[in-house]
């Protein structure tokens, strides 16, 4: 759809807090809850939502800080005649905008926009807790597998995380892989250990890949030609100025966009990927309904090929509720409702 560049748009902020089921471990953090901000825009009857949602541990950025700057930029919106003026990339670029706060802002402009949403993706699963309930839960799968399934790992001892690894794929079908995520736990001696124990359990070509083995990127290549064991970048692309580069053994590159950045951002880290031929795919870092909503949508336009990492929403207690959520007339939050407002 085409808006009408000189309507004006109007700026509201809401604040929210999501308990989870159990704390989770974020980078030598613990959180319970997860806090967010997010970021309404109304021109005429339409809305546009973005959720600025600064991952502790892992974004540069503090929720209070996030929560000025989103504030500065609502107060300079609302102070614009047109939709034309809020658009003008210098207009933007005046903000120096913190990657959660570019995430939200341009989420918003571009939900504002949307006259439909396409199906989502099946995201690929994530496999965490105890590894029997992962057994159970594979064993009483239902419909088609997923070409994909994700475990957390470097969390355990090796051999104890070489046993979860070997218990999952003796139950999937040979068809479906593995990805690891290892966020950089293991030294390059451990990570190596591990690579010859998998090897010694497992084919390793069930392994897709394993996410920052170590906590030195230029480790990652030797670790594949010593070992074989393919690698992807999760925590290095979300480092100022990092461009994508083939690498011997690189397989993957994973976008969160709430720590990476805005919306053009990550289409570009995107394109450059496929121009080397090396994966792509966008990931979550614990966002509200609104933010899974938004990752989904993008990643079914951008790389309908791959299955995106957002099985996360299974974490919370509870749906987002828009206002104080301990007000007795808070509602849920439905995303496909605000397409019209």
């Amino acid at each position: 759809m085409v808006m009408p560049t000189m309507m004006k748009v109007k700026a509201d902020i809401v604040k929210y807090r999501l308990p989870l089921k159990h704390p989770i471990a974020v980078n030598q953090h613990s959180i319970s809850e997860r806090e967010g901000l997010i970021l309404c825009l109304q021109a005429g009857d339409r809305f546009g939502y973005g959720d600025i949602a600064p991952l502790p541990g892992f974004s540069r950025e503090t929720l209070k800080e996030a929560e000025k700057q989103l504030l500065s930029f609502c107060s300079a919106m609302n102070a614009k005649e047109s939709l034309q003026d809020i658009e003008n990339l210098s207009f933007l670029q005046n903000f120096s905008l913190m990657p959660s706060v570019s995430f939200g802002i341009e989420s918003a402009l571009w939900w504002l926009k949307q006259d439909h949403w396409l199906p989502e993706q099946p995201s690929a699963p994530l496999l965490q807790g105890d590894i029997q309930k992962i057994v159970d839960r594979l064993k009483h799968w239902q419909g088609e597998w997923p070409a994909e399934f994700k475990v957390k790992t470097g969390r355990h001892l090796r051999d104890d995380d070489v046993f979860r690894i070997h218990q999952i794929l003796q139950i999937l079908p040979d068809s479906v892989s593995i990805k690891l995520d290892a966020n950089r736990q293991w030294s390059f001696d451990q990570a190596c250990d591990f690579a010859e124990a998998l090897k010694g359990a497992i084919d390793l070509q069930r392994i897709a890949f394993v996410e920052e083995p170590t906590a030195c990127v230029d480790d990652f290549t030797t670790l594949y030609d010593k070992t074989g064991l393919r690698f992807a970048l999760d925590e290095t692309v979300q480092e100022q100025g990092f461009t994508v580069q083939p690498m011997s053994g690189l397989a993957a590159i994973i976008i969160k966009p709430t720590l990476v950045g805005g919306l053009k951002r990550c289409q570009a880290l995107i394109e450059s990927a496929r121009h080397h031929g090396i994966r792509a795919m966008i990931s979550s870092s614990y966002e509200s309904v609104i933010g899974l909503h938004i990752l989904y949508q993008l990643s079914a336009r951008w790389i309908p090929e791959e299955l995106p990492g957002l099985d996360t929403a299974s974490v919370f207690r509870q749906k987002l509720i828009i206002g104080d959520i301990s007000a007795s007339d808070a509602i849920d939050f439905d995303p496909t409702c605000c397409e019209r407002g």
